[in-house]
């Protein structure tokens, strides 16, 4: 499995655990707080895996888009996660 398609489906995952409204939180606040985990992991793998990733990724660079409801598909997460390695210089050839 290629990395980016485990980091879309931990996105999309945490997101469909929290995706029902009447029992979940609807204030983004709380959201954050519940999906702060997954941001920081993803931040991490795109720290470790692509080009300029090592310089710092913050940890918040995807809640806005987790935060967001509805919940995304797996290949809108791809869409999203691919965008976000371009802006630290790409995948690393060992990521893919």
């Amino acid at each position: 499995m290629k990395l980016v398609t485990m980091l879309a489906k931990a996105c999309h995952y945490a997101q469909e655990h929290i995706n029902d409204l009447d029992a979940w939180p609807k204030d983004g606040e709380r959201r954050e707080h519940l999906l702060q985990c997954t941001s920081f992991q993803i931040a991490c793998f795109i720290s470790q895996n692509t080009v300029y990733g090592k310089e710092g990724v913050e940890w918040e660079t995807i809640i806005e888009d987790l935060v967001e409801h509805p919940m995304k598909s797996e290949k809108e997460w791809k869409k999203i996660l691919n965008r976000v390695a371009k802006d630290y210089g790409g995948w690393k050839k060992s990521a893919m």
